[in-house]
């Protein structure tokens, strides 16, 4: 027995080797091509070349391979890939990593290199589970023991993605709460997991905070209300993020193949060209959270960002093309936290907090609303920007956002993806009965 156990964490410890390798990778090849088309259009503009439209033809064609690679090859590697962890977890579905692990990789880094409205954590949980099963495979583990090393390399997917190895774990202990087979060995191959991968991501990039801004005090006391009711505002706009992509899906699903594809085609087009011509308002997420806290924008500015990137978020992720949508929830959180601190310094109640503070508090709190996950979303945002002083009223700010998703009643966003997975494979085939 204990030869066994052993075993199985000097498993997860090779996993988390290849999660950080393979993720590191996956980060640094989406930053350098990024870069080098942002070099190219921006060569071109410099002499003379219609630099947006080249840039939309690009995309478009990128966009499009990518789009075309899922449907074809791998459709389990479509949108973020948590959902279809969840259902392998559940034993609702299965992982073909051969075929996932190629397209979900490299078209991945295609498509978020030309600015999709979409973050790269989705994708690296997917890949990280997926290498899970694969060593699951190889080392011919029990159905039991590969379901923890499925959840273990999902856990450092997202820790990699964000150089945030607790929320790694929480993510497992809270969003998968109904599909983790939770015991101290398994618990213990999610911690080695992620602490290993995370080691590996340091060693390859750097230790840096994800997100860099300034380390904040805590807040004053008689402030902290301030924090609950802005969690109130935010689930409301949690409730509506969730409906909407839901509802966009729904309709996207109603298309036939080659209406699809001319979608695909145009929103391809869409993103390139604002890529180029307003780049804040396309993007994962990361650039714009720096941007907006460093350059600190007007409030019609952030409105008008706010606005454009929910938009965009929902057209984007209807593509089906790899790409998560936690990066993005992220982004519109933070542009909602500083909107709504314009609003206290008109109303002269601010009680000497920073916009900052409200900043951190929307990302965390808008995550955790829609995917009724408080704890994972408070320890995510103050590991990515190192404000542990600020972990109290960014609790405060997500458990009221969650109630109001809780009361509204609306399932947590992961979960209602998954149902329509289900019910689109069912049209096809038979599934199994879920289990509760």
């Amino acid at each position: 027995m204990r030869n066994k156990i052993l075993m199985l964490y000097a498993v997860s410890f090779v996993l988390g080797i290849i999660v950080g390798l393979v993720g590191s990778t996956f980060r640094l090849s989406i930053d350098v091509l990024s870069h080098l088309l942002d070099n190219l259009f921006l060569f071109l503009g410099d002499h003379g070349w219609p630099s947006g439209v080249i840039s939309g033809l690009v995309s478009m064609v990128l966009v499009y391979a990518a789009y075309f690679a899922v449907k074809r090859f791998a459709p389990q590697a479509s949108g973020s890939g948590v959902p279809e962890i969840e259902g392998t977890l559940l034993h609702l579905k299965t992982i073909f990593w051969r075929r996932l692990l190629p397209v979900k990789f490299f078209f991945g880094i295609l498509a978020l290199s030309v600015k999709m409205i979409l973050g790269r954590e989705g994708p690296t949980i997917h890949i990280g589970g997926s290498l899970g099963e694969m060593l699951g495979g190889l080392f011919n583990l029990t159905r039991r023991r590969k379901d923890s090393l499925i959840a273990a390399g999902a856990a450092a997917g997202l820790a990699v993605a964000f150089n945030a190895p607790l929320a790694g774990v929480l993510f497992v202990m809270e969003e998968m709460r109904n599909q983790f087979n939770y015991s101290f060995t398994s618990f213990s191959m999610v911690v080695i997991c992620c602490i290993t991968a995370t080691v590996i991501l340091d060693l390859m990039i750097g230790p840096q905070a994800t997100i860099p801004m300034d380390v904040f005090e805590f807040p004053q006391l008689d402030s902290l209300w301030l924090f609950a009711i802005f969690g109130i505002v935010v689930g409301f706009v949690g409730l509506l993020f969730n409906l909407s992509l839901i509802r966009t899906l729904g309709f996207l699903d109603k298309l036939t193949s080659k209406q699809k594809s001319c979608y695909v085609l145009i929103v391809g087009f869409v993103i390139g060209y604002l890529a180029v011509h307003h780049p804040a308002a396309v993007g994962g997420g990361m650039d714009i959270i720096h941007q907006a806290l460093t350059l600190s924008p007007g409030f019609g500015f952030l409105c008008f960002l706010l606005v454009v990137r929910f938009i965009g978020t929902m057209a984007c992720y209807g593509t089906s093309v790899p790409g998560g949508i936690f990066a993005p929830i992220l982004s519109l959180g933070t542009l909602l936290g500083l909107a709504m601190f314009h609003i206290l310094e008109v109303l002269h109640i601010d009680f000497l907090t920073q916009p900052g503070m409200f900043a951190i508090a929307g990302m965390a709190a808008l995550f955790a609303s829609s995917t009724r996950s408080p704890i994972t979303g408070a320890v995510l945002v103050v590991e990515m920007t190192h404000n542990y002083y600020l972990i109290f009223p960014v609790m405060m700010a997500c458990i009221t956002a969650t109630i109001v998703l809780q009361l509204a009643p609306n399932g947590p966003i992961y979960e209602q993806l998954l149902d329509r997975t289900l019910r689109l494979n069912d049209k096809k085939t038979p599934s199994p009965q879920k289990t509760s």
